[in-house]
């Protein structure tokens, strides 16, 4: 399947067409026809990537790339423990930590040395 194919698939399963999808990008008329015969600027084909909810690798060759994250032995260990909660507690959880930070970014803020201001008025 060609890139063209490819879009046009996607482009029907958004109910949409080549035509509005130029539109929506801001490219000009029959610029995505002309893909086959010449290559799309990485830019172009990322805004049509973003309007069709896909990627450009597979826009390109029909494949997802499969590129794993690297995590910290410390973040795996956390994710673990989460995720041995049940959905329902683990939104619970994230809430309440979410709440905390909220909390603890406030007291660290109330908790900083006051700046300068040039100002020869002292607290006393």
């Amino acid at each position: 399947m060609t890139l063209l194919e490819r879009i046009k698939v996607l482009a029907k399963e958004k109910n949409t067409n080549i035509k509005n999808l130029e539109i929506s990008a801001g490219l000009g008329n029959g610029t995505i026809r002309r893909w086959d015969d010449s290559p799309p600027s990485a830019d172009k084909l990322l805004k049509i990537a973003f309007l069709l909810n896909t990627t450009m690798d597979y826009l390109m060759t029909g494949e997802y790339i499969d590129i794993p994250l690297a995590l910290s032995k410390e973040d795996t260990e956390w994710l673990s423990i989460i995720h041995r909660l049940p959905e329902k507690k683990q939104i619970e959880f994230k809430s309440k930590m979410e709440g905390y930070l909220e909390c603890y970014e406030e007291s660290v803020a109330a908790d900083a040395p006051l700046k300068k201001t040039g100002t020869t008025n002292s607290v006393k």
